[in-house]
């Protein structure tokens, strides 16, 4: 247990290395997080254009809510899984290009992930259905109260967790071997029988170092808002242009991590091969070859 958390935070390290290599990698993270907030504002219009705000706030019961509301809610639902899933792979090709020894920059992501749309949007309209069946079980358990409602919030977590295991890979098969949806959610469940415990591994030693990152952030922000809070309202306002903007870029490094932690998982998953950025033992410990199967992908990365 210790030895694999160990591992993770060395995986960690790895992966900040990558990331002071391509400083600009943070900027996929930003870019989704811009695009997320202009889909929400365009929706808030079109939302109150058609009255489905109006509704959906006035509403004693579901007979308030017209048919069209529902279309632009599920709207909303299926642009937004499209952008965060599009600069994803944005993130995750151009991540592929610095391991596979390529230079990469904004415009090389973006190049990559737009060669592959149809994929994309297909992946995010089938991200956009599973996510509002998820919501609407979690809303219908919590309404029950109890109980009930707590194994019905955990019966729901463990399914979302579940599907974000089967389908990890499936951004990485779009982007970099340019296969169809159904193909890449095959290819992400056959790399998932194999990869399944480095995949909890490294997302828990990556959620851990955000978590601990957070915290020690937070508390030196606390510490800074006595001293600051001090000097008045001009005090005040200075600590908020601190603690916003450090806040902000240590959620888009964790991002910027996560991407490339996939990327270079798929690496090894895919070919057997170790990330020549990566150190050769720290990669070897973290991802641990599948002992039953032998290697788990051949040079074009098919199983």
């Amino acid at each position: 247990m210790f030895g694999s958390i160990g591992r993770s935070f060395q995986l960690v390290k790895v992966c900040l290395h990558v990331l002071a290599v391509d400083k600009e990698l943070i900027v996929f993270p930003l870019l989704s997080f811009i695009g997320l907030v202009a889909v929400m504002l365009s929706f808030v219009g079109i939302g109150i254009g058609v009255g489905s705000l109006d509704r959906i706030g006035a509403a004693s019961g579901v007979e308030s809510v017209k048919a069209i509301d529902y279309v632009v809610g599920f709207c909303f639902y299926f642009v937004s899984y499209f952008v965060i899933i599009f600069f994803n792979s944005s993130l995750v090709y151009a991540a592929h290009y610095r391991l596979a020894g390529g230079d990469p920059n904004i415009r090389t992501g973006l190049n990559g992930a737009m060669k592959h749309i149809p994929a994309i949007a297909l992946w995010a309209l089938v991200s956009a259905v599973v996510g509002l069946i998820l919501k609407i079980l979690s809303n219908q358990s919590r309404q029950r109260g109890g109980i009930g409602a707590i194994v019905g919030q955990i019966v729901v977590g463990l399914l979302g967790a579940a599907w974000t295991m089967v389908t990890y890979f499936v951004v990485p098969l779009i982007v970099i071997e340019g296969r169809g949806f159904m193909d890449s959610f095959k290819g992400s469940l056959s790399l998932f029988r194999r990869t399944w415990g480095e995949q909890v591994v490294g997302n828990f030693g990556l959620g851990l170092a955000a978590m601990v990152a957070f915290l020690i952030t937070g508390l030196a922000l606390a510490a800074l808002f006595f001293v600051f809070s001090s000097l008045g309202t001009i005090g005040i306002g200075v600590w908020f242009l601190i603690a916003i903007p450090t806040i902000a870029i240590l959620a888009l490094v964790f991002a910027a991590l996560d991407g490339i932690y996939k990327a270079a998982l798929y690496v090894f998953a895919s070919t057997g091969e170790v990330p020549s950025l990566f150190p050769t033992e720290v990669v070897r410990e973290g991802f641990r070859e599948d002992t039953r199967g032998g290697s788990i992908g051949g040079p074009g990365g098919r199983f």
